[in-house]
Protein backbone atom coordinates (compact mmCIF):
# COMPACT_ATOMS: atom_id res chain seq x y z
CA UNK A 1 0.00 0.00 0.00
CA UNK A 2 1.54 3.25 -1.12
CA UNK A 3 -1.35 5.41 0.06
CA UNK A 4 0.60 7.84 2.19
CA UNK A 5 3.63 8.63 0.04
CA UNK A 6 1.93 11.26 -2.07
CA UNK A 7 1.03 13.42 0.91
CA UNK A 8 3.42 15.43 3.01
CA UNK A 9 2.40 16.54 6.48
CA UNK A 10 1.97 20.04 5.09
CA UNK A 11 -0.66 18.77 2.69
CA UNK A 12 -2.25 16.78 5.50
CA UNK A 13 -2.68 19.95 7.53
CA UNK A 14 -4.02 21.95 4.63
CA UNK A 15 -6.31 19.73 2.57
CA UNK A 16 -9.27 17.41 2.88
CA UNK A 17 -10.00 14.22 1.02
CA UNK A 18 -8.21 11.12 -0.10
CA UNK A 19 -4.46 10.75 -0.51
CA UNK A 20 -3.28 10.33 -4.08
CA UNK A 21 -2.18 6.90 -5.27
CA UNK A 22 1.42 6.22 -6.22
CA UNK A 23 2.72 2.92 -7.55
CA UNK A 24 5.26 1.11 -5.35
CA UNK A 25 8.89 1.15 -6.42
CA UNK A 26 9.85 -1.99 -8.34
CA UNK A 27 12.16 -3.29 -5.59
CA UNK A 28 9.62 -3.25 -2.77
CA UNK A 29 6.72 -5.34 -1.61
CA UNK A 30 6.23 -8.73 -0.02
CA UNK A 31 7.04 -10.51 -3.28
CA UNK A 32 10.64 -9.29 -3.04
CA UNK A 33 11.11 -10.71 0.41
CA UNK A 34 9.01 -13.84 0.40
CA UNK A 35 8.99 -14.98 -3.21
CA UNK A 36 5.20 -14.67 -3.27
CA UNK A 37 3.31 -12.58 -5.79
CA UNK A 38 0.03 -12.80 -3.91
CA UNK A 39 0.34 -9.36 -2.34
CA UNK A 40 0.15 -6.14 -4.25
CA UNK A 41 -0.25 -2.43 -3.68
CA UNK A 42 -3.59 -1.61 -2.10
CA UNK A 43 -6.09 0.96 -3.37
CA UNK A 44 -6.02 4.50 -2.05
CA UNK A 45 -6.98 4.79 1.61
CA UNK A 46 -8.73 7.79 3.12
CA UNK A 47 -7.12 8.62 6.46
CA UNK A 48 -9.19 10.07 9.31
CA UNK A 49 -9.03 13.83 9.69
CA UNK A 50 -10.06 16.28 12.35
CA UNK A 51 -11.51 19.74 11.70
CA UNK A 52 -8.10 21.38 11.24
CA UNK A 53 -7.87 22.78 14.77
CA UNK A 54 -5.58 21.93 17.71
CA UNK A 55 -6.50 18.97 19.94
CA UNK A 56 -9.38 19.48 22.34
CA UNK A 57 -8.13 20.23 25.85
CA UNK A 58 -9.60 17.93 28.47
CA UNK A 59 -10.49 19.27 31.91
CA UNK A 60 -11.00 16.04 33.86
CA UNK A 61 -9.55 12.56 33.95
CA UNK A 62 -11.23 10.31 31.42
CA UNK A 63 -12.76 7.02 32.53
CA UNK A 64 -14.58 3.91 31.37
CA UNK A 65 -17.68 5.68 30.02
CA UNK A 66 -15.50 7.97 27.90
CA UNK A 67 -13.42 5.04 26.67
CA UNK A 68 -16.53 3.08 25.70
CA UNK A 69 -17.53 5.95 23.42
CA UNK A 70 -14.05 6.06 21.87
CA UNK A 71 -14.30 2.32 21.25
CA UNK A 72 -17.20 2.88 18.84
CA UNK A 73 -15.10 4.91 16.39
CA UNK A 74 -14.70 3.26 13.00
CA UNK A 75 -12.85 4.36 9.87
CA UNK A 76 -13.17 3.12 6.27
CA UNK A 77 -10.33 0.87 5.23
CA UNK A 78 -9.46 -0.08 8.81
CA UNK A 79 -10.59 -2.92 11.03
CA UNK A 80 -10.84 -2.46 14.79
CA UNK A 81 -9.02 -4.69 17.25
CA UNK A 82 -9.86 -3.78 20.87
CA UNK A 83 -6.77 -4.23 23.01
CA UNK A 84 -7.71 -2.74 26.37
CA UNK A 85 -10.56 -0.93 28.10
CA UNK A 86 -11.07 -0.48 31.82
CA UNK A 87 -11.46 2.37 34.29
CA UNK A 88 -8.04 3.89 33.57
CA UNK A 89 -6.99 2.92 30.06
CA UNK A 90 -8.30 2.67 26.54
CA UNK A 91 -6.35 0.98 23.77
CA UNK A 92 -7.55 0.26 20.23
CA UNK A 93 -5.71 -1.03 17.18
CA UNK A 94 -6.88 0.28 13.84
CA UNK A 95 -5.56 -2.19 11.27
CA UNK A 96 -5.43 -1.73 7.51
CA UNK A 97 -7.47 -4.29 5.62
CA UNK A 98 -4.98 -4.68 2.78
CA UNK A 99 -1.25 -5.18 2.50
CA UNK A 100 1.22 -4.27 3.69
CA UNK A 101 -0.56 -4.55 7.01
CA UNK A 102 -0.15 -1.41 9.12
CA UNK A 103 -1.36 -0.79 12.65
CA UNK A 104 -2.32 2.46 14.29
CA UNK A 105 -2.50 1.62 18.00
CA UNK A 106 -4.19 4.35 20.04
CA UNK A 107 -3.72 4.43 23.83
CA UNK A 108 -5.49 6.94 26.09
CA UNK A 109 -4.94 7.22 29.84
CA UNK A 110 -5.34 9.83 32.57
CA UNK A 111 -2.07 11.40 33.61
CA UNK A 112 -0.67 9.52 36.58
CA UNK A 113 -2.25 6.20 35.62
CA UNK A 114 1.08 4.92 34.34
CA UNK A 115 1.99 1.26 34.45
CA UNK A 116 -0.85 0.56 36.87
CA UNK A 117 -3.14 0.81 33.86
CA UNK A 118 -1.54 -2.24 32.34
CA UNK A 119 -1.13 -0.47 29.00
CA UNK A 120 2.59 -0.75 28.57
CA UNK A 121 3.30 2.85 29.52
CA UNK A 122 6.94 3.82 29.15
CA UNK A 123 7.10 5.11 32.70
CA UNK A 124 4.93 5.53 35.77
CA UNK A 125 3.85 8.89 34.42
CA UNK A 126 4.95 10.21 31.05
CA UNK A 127 2.77 13.34 31.13
CA UNK A 128 5.88 15.42 30.76
CA UNK A 129 5.51 18.91 29.24
CA UNK A 130 5.41 18.96 25.43
CA UNK A 131 9.00 20.16 25.33
CA UNK A 132 11.66 18.18 23.48
CA UNK A 133 14.44 18.95 25.96
CA UNK A 134 12.31 17.55 28.78
CA UNK A 135 11.50 14.39 26.84
CA UNK A 136 15.13 13.95 25.83
CA UNK A 137 15.91 13.35 29.51
CA UNK A 138 13.76 10.23 29.28
CA UNK A 139 14.94 9.11 25.85
CA UNK A 140 16.81 6.02 26.99
CA UNK A 141 13.88 4.63 28.97
CA UNK A 142 11.62 5.15 25.96
CA UNK A 143 14.19 3.50 23.73
CA UNK A 144 14.46 0.47 26.01
CA UNK A 145 10.69 0.21 26.29
CA UNK A 146 9.90 0.30 22.60
CA UNK A 147 12.87 -1.55 21.15
CA UNK A 148 12.67 -4.33 23.72
CA UNK A 149 15.42 -6.71 24.70
CA UNK A 150 15.95 -8.08 21.19
CA UNK A 151 16.52 -4.75 19.44
CA UNK A 152 17.86 -2.47 22.18
CA UNK A 153 21.60 -2.29 21.65
CA UNK A 154 21.50 -4.48 18.55
CA UNK A 155 23.76 -3.36 15.69
CA UNK A 156 22.21 -1.52 12.78
CA UNK A 157 19.03 -0.46 14.58
CA UNK A 158 17.94 3.11 13.78
CA UNK A 159 16.40 5.34 16.46
CA UNK A 160 15.45 9.00 16.36
CA UNK A 161 13.47 11.43 18.49
CA UNK A 162 12.04 14.87 17.78
CA UNK A 163 9.08 17.21 17.92
CA UNK A 164 6.38 17.98 15.41
CA UNK A 165 3.36 20.23 15.09
CA UNK A 166 -0.29 19.25 14.69
CA UNK A 167 -2.44 22.26 13.93
CA UNK A 168 -0.39 24.46 16.25
CA UNK A 169 0.12 21.91 19.02
CA UNK A 170 3.63 20.61 19.69
CA UNK A 171 3.92 16.84 19.98
CA UNK A 172 6.83 14.47 20.58
CA UNK A 173 7.74 11.53 18.39
CA UNK A 174 10.17 8.66 18.28
CA UNK A 175 11.02 6.48 15.29
CA UNK A 176 12.68 3.08 15.18
CA UNK A 177 13.72 0.77 12.38
CA UNK A 178 15.65 -2.46 12.68
CA UNK A 179 15.90 -6.21 12.63
CA UNK A 180 17.78 -8.64 14.84
CA UNK A 181 18.11 -12.38 14.30
CA UNK A 182 18.37 -14.68 17.28
CA UNK A 183 17.92 -18.24 18.37
CA UNK A 184 15.12 -19.73 20.32
CA UNK A 185 13.50 -23.00 21.24
CA UNK A 186 12.58 -24.78 18.04
CA UNK A 187 14.68 -22.62 15.70
CA UNK A 188 15.80 -19.14 14.84
CA UNK A 189 13.92 -15.96 15.67
CA UNK A 190 13.67 -12.56 14.03
CA UNK A 191 12.72 -9.42 15.90
CA UNK A 192 11.81 -6.47 13.70
CA UNK A 193 10.28 -3.04 14.07
CA UNK A 194 9.39 -0.15 11.78
CA UNK A 195 7.41 2.21 13.99
CA UNK A 196 6.64 5.92 14.45
CA UNK A 197 5.34 6.71 17.94
CA UNK A 198 3.55 10.01 18.57
CA UNK A 199 2.96 11.35 22.09
CA UNK A 200 0.72 14.11 23.43
CA UNK A 201 -0.77 15.13 26.75
CA UNK A 202 -2.63 18.19 27.98
CA UNK A 203 -1.59 17.72 31.62
CA UNK A 204 -4.85 15.92 32.44
CA UNK A 205 -4.94 13.03 29.98
CA UNK A 206 -2.37 11.53 27.64
CA UNK A 207 -2.59 9.83 24.28
CA UNK A 208 -0.08 7.84 22.28
CA UNK A 209 -0.45 6.63 18.69
CA UNK A 210 1.92 3.99 17.32
CA UNK A 211 1.99 3.73 13.53
CA UNK A 212 3.88 0.59 12.56
CA UNK A 213 4.52 -2.07 9.96
CA UNK A 214 2.97 -5.37 11.12
CA UNK A 215 3.07 -7.54 8.03
CA UNK A 216 5.29 -10.53 7.27
CA UNK A 217 9.02 -10.30 8.01
CA UNK A 218 11.15 -9.25 5.05
CA UNK A 219 14.79 -9.74 4.16
CA UNK A 220 16.15 -6.45 5.46
CA UNK A 221 15.25 -3.30 7.32
CA UNK A 222 15.76 -1.39 4.07
CA UNK A 223 13.01 -3.37 2.32
CA UNK A 224 10.77 -2.91 5.35
CA UNK A 225 11.37 0.85 5.22
CA UNK A 226 10.46 0.89 1.53
CA UNK A 227 7.21 -0.94 2.23
CA UNK A 228 6.30 1.33 5.14
CA UNK A 229 8.45 4.49 5.02
CA UNK A 230 8.82 6.72 8.05
CA UNK A 231 6.77 9.44 6.34
CA UNK A 232 3.88 7.05 5.78
CA UNK A 233 3.87 5.93 9.41
CA UNK A 234 4.14 9.54 10.60
CA UNK A 235 1.10 10.52 8.60
CA UNK A 236 -0.79 7.46 9.85
CA UNK A 237 -0.03 8.32 13.49
CA UNK A 238 -0.82 12.01 13.08
CA UNK A 239 -4.11 11.26 11.34
CA UNK A 240 -5.38 9.08 14.17
CA UNK A 241 -3.99 11.49 16.77
CA UNK A 242 -6.00 14.25 15.09
CA UNK A 243 -9.17 12.16 15.01
CA UNK A 244 -9.05 10.84 18.57
CA UNK A 245 -8.09 14.14 20.22
CA UNK A 246 -11.22 15.65 18.68
CA UNK A 247 -13.34 12.69 19.70
CA UNK A 248 -12.38 12.62 23.37
CA UNK A 249 -14.60 14.81 25.59
CA UNK A 250 -13.52 18.25 26.69
CA UNK A 251 -15.53 18.19 29.91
Amino acid sequence: MRTYLALSLILFAACKGKPQHREPPPTTGSAVATGSDSKRAAPDLALPQGPGTPPIKTTRKLGRADFEKLATLEYPGFGKQPHGLNDVVFEMRQVTKDHPRLWATVTVEPCGAGSAAGSGSAAADDCWPMDLDTWKKHEDELKKKWLGDALYGAPGVDWDMGKTDLHGQTMIWTYQLGQAAGSGEGGGTLAFSDAYILYYNDGVNKIRVVGEYKDDPVKSKEIMAQMAPKGDLELLAMSFMDAYTHAWPAK
